[in-house]
């Protein structure tokens, strides 16, 4: 045998054996993904356990709040589980009424977001808190804010048609929340502000920042698999886009100890933001989403001065 087919046939073995190993990255990366199970979705119970140790979160306080749960169903037979908390004192008549919608992420469920409401209520808020599809109550499978941005889209409808048009409207998520919440503004209107914690500027850049791996071809696989079989496109899923082309003052958040989205996604994020009055606040050697829970007085604090200036600059427009 010539030694340029002896070179091709070696050549070729090595594409196929990459070939192969992308296909069963991409079916167990799918699965992990779209179909969480495990540690990679977690009971309401073990959410409870797992905040309760860290501390800073009061979930007798959160049993005894009037809760008003209900379902809203998006297409596909999907049903996402929501539960709506009234604000503990209600808005002057001649004042719009002020709702905070909080957005989990990947493997958890609605009452993570217990710990972030105190300070928003405190503030006068109506808050909101929901299963994303895939988790908790809800249905449906993951698709990293690819479907969930429009489930997000559905919820800030319902808080305008049970409080009113003119109602102003926070959202605040981490992780697959934070993604989630940023790729919705893409298509919201009328949104006071967003604070996304730990949110990644694309999820090709996530992907490659933490595994060192090539996009191409392993991610391109995970791609095309998760597009055939559940028509959602991961390559699509580029918050940073949304982010340039919204005026909506953002605060961004991250540690810079996050293992999971480099805290190098953050600044990428930033420097795309529009409006004046958004911000990015690092939170020295936190690991992923853990800002709240290791300073909390500082997250709260900047949290407050964030709203208080989009809720004055709202103010000013009138």
């Amino acid at each position: 045998m010539e030694w340029y087919w002896i070179i091709l046939l070696i050549a070729a073995g090595i594409t196929a054996l990459v070939f192969l190993l992308g296909l069963v990255i991409a079916v167990v990366a799918g699965n992990i993904v779209t179909k969480p199970k495990g540690i990679h979705r977690l009971s309401f119970e073990q959410v409870r356990e797992i905040q309760t140790k860290f501390g800073g979160v009061d979930y007798e306080a959160y049993d005894r709040m009037e809760k008003e749960a209900f379902t809203i169903h998006r297409e596909n037979g999907v049903d996402i589980a929501c539960e709506f908390i009234p604000a503990i004192a209600s808005s002057s008549p001649s004042e719009p009424a002020k709702c905070l919608i909080r957005v989990h992420g990947f493997s958890q469920n609605r009452l993570i977001s217990v710990r972030f409401l105190p300070v928003f209520q405190a503030m006068g808020y109506a808050t909101l808190i929901y299963d994303q599809r895939g988790f908790g109550d809800s249905g449906g499978f993951c698709s990293l804010g690819h479907y969930e941005k429009d489930d997000l889209a559905a919820i800030v409808d319902w808080v305008r048609e049970r409080l009113g048009e003119n109602t102003i409207i926070g959202l605040h998520g981490e992780s697959l929340g934070a993604i989630t919440i940023l790729e919705a503004l893409g298509s919201l209107k009328n949104i006071a502000f967003a604070i996304p914690d730990s949110s990644c500027a694309t999820v090709y850049s996530a992907f490659t920042g933490l595994t060192h791996l090539p996009a191409f071809p392993i991610l391109s696989i995970v791609n095309l698999w998760v597009r055939l079989r559940y028509g959602a496109s991961l390559k699509g899923i580029r918050p940073i886009d949304k982010v340039a082309n919204t005026d909506v003052p953002i605060l961004f958040l991250h540690g810079t100890a996050d293992g999971q989205i480099l805290p190098s996604e953050c600044p990428k994020l930033f420097a795309a933001a529009r409006n004046p009055l958004s911000r990015m606040e690092l939170f020295e050697g936190s690991g992923h989403c853990m800002g709240h829970a290791e300073d909390t007085e500082r997250y709260e604090r900047i949290e407050r001065e964030f709203v208080r200036a989009a809720e004055q600059a709202i103010a000013n427009q009138l």
